[in-house]
């Protein structure tokens, strides 16, 4: 055998040399990807948790404005019955006073006259101004009426068979109930769903649908968190949907409040679902309005079950 040149003898060592680079580039290179494939992920896992993060900021900024603008709002409606029911008082003793005289001047007038009509005209006008103030002062304070446990779905079923005979034929009512007890008032309900479901009539101009839908909140559902001073217990809520014009949000804000509506002069005296707030509010529970122009109301009313 033949020896190799003895300018050949380092070719192996550097073949090694050259095998041994090429296996530590490549154990770098695998290392590298390694590490930015654990850096991506990284970033990304940082990524989300601040869009997490940002989002968790975002929902407390906007459920503390809710909150704020709730507080406004419940200050504001107290301050404006607490003027209203002293306006009231004094408006009604003077409706007294008219009322007295006007009878008294009667007496003095033959019948069938017209000074005797058109007295009789100034008695009526002051009933009317004595049920008006009637409702500012059902607004205004908190009147201990007696509750009894109510099947909600049933009395929501009584309101239904009353009004469908005077809603107009191009409006549809849809009722999705579920079973719930409450302590309540049957009366003063039944004038809050006359009232929300009148107003929705009016909004749609007489075609469109109403749907109610009932459901069960637990006591720890998220939606209850926009109602900070809702005890923590088992809510029915319910849903009153129209296809109506809707409202903007200046009208949303001032929904509440007792003498504002934007209905014609002569068509709504603005009492009505200041009136519907203020019973609510007695049955311990809430209620919201969601609405946008062109796109209809919701009323949500959330009332205390009963749990036997």
């Amino acid at each position: 055998m033949t020896p190799l040149p003895e300018q050949h003898f380092w070719l192996p060592y550097f073949i090694a040399c050259i095998a041994i680079i090429i296996f530590i580039l490549f154990a770098a290179l695998v290392r590298m990807t390694h590490l930015a494939r654990i850096r991506a992920k990284t970033l990304k896992l940082t990524n989300e948790n601040l869009k997490n993060e940002m989002r968790e900021r975002i929902h407390a900024e906007e459920t503390r404005q809710q909150l704020e603008s709730a507080l406004l709002q419940g200050q504001k409606l107290q301050a404006m019955g607490t003027l209203a029911g002293g306006i009231a008082h004094d408006f009604n003793n003077i409706l007294y006073a008219i009322m007295g005289f006007t009878e008294m001047a009667r007496e003095d007038v033959e019948k069938n006259t017209l000074i005797y009509t058109n007295l009789g005209k100034i008695i009526d006008g002051a009933h009317r101004g004595q049920d008006l103030v009637a409702r500012i002062l059902a607004f205004s304070r908190k009147q201990h009426h007696h509750f009894d446990i109510l099947n909600l779905k049933e009395t929501i079923e009584a309101v239904l068979s009353l009004l469908r005979p005077t809603i107009p034929a191009g409006t549809l009512l849809h009722f999705h109930p579920v079973d719930a007890n409450i302590m309540g008032n049957q009366t003063q309900l039944h004038q809050v769903l006359v009232n929300i479901i009148n107003n929705a009539v009016d909004a749609m101009d007489g075609e469109g649908s109403i749907t109610i839908q009932m459901s069960h909140v637990s006591a720890d559902d998220p939606f209850l968190k926009q109602f900070p001073d809702a005890p923590q217990k088992k809510y029915c809520k319910m849903e009153l949907s129209d296809t109506g014009h809707g409202m903007n949000k200046p009208t949303m804000d001032r929904i509440f409040e007792p003498f504002f509506t934007t209905k014609q002069v002569g068509k709504g005296t603005g009492l009505g679902l200041s009136i519907v707030h203020s019973i609510i509010k007695e049955h311990q529970g809430e209620i919201i309005v969601k609405s946008q122009l062109g796109q209809g109301s919701t009323f949500v009313i959330l009332l205390p079950e009963h749990l036997r």
